[in-house]
């Protein structure tokens, strides 16, 4: 079972909730801010609406996905096999993330590719 409480973010995860404690969320965030779920109805984060919303360039991508790894510029250009100055192009936004970049760094994080590269250029 889940209850969540939107705004400030709170997750409860456990095999049952308490009908107490539900209601001292609801008392206390607001009814519509509280969402109680047995789970079945869950869909992965990656294709919620609030995910969905989120507007990330490749850039702010790459720097996320090297933050989540502790890497240094360094550590992920001798990976990718480019110079540093042009992986801190990337991560600035100054150099664009080419399709076949996109590809060589999600192998690298283990993500989807297209993470990486914005379609629209």
């Amino acid at each position: 079972m889940l209850a969540v409480v939107k705004k400030p973010r709170i997750e409860i995860r456990a095999k049952h909730i308490p009908a107490p404690l539900v209601r001292f969320l609801r008392d206390t965030y607001k009814p519509e801010n509280v969402v109680v779920s047995d789970g079945k109805d869950s869909v992965p984060v990656e294709k919620s609406e609030w995910f969905n919303s989120l507007k990330t360039t490749p850039a702010e991508m790459i720097v996320a996905n090297r933050d989540l790894r502790n890497w240094s510029q360094v550590k992920l250009a001798e990976k990718l096999g480019i110079p540093v100055q042009n992986l801190c192009a990337m991560e600035n936004g100054r150099r664009v993330v080419s399709r076949k970049m996109a590809v060589k760094l999600g192998e690298i994080f283990g993500t989807d590719p297209a993470a990486f590269f914005d379609f629209g250029k």
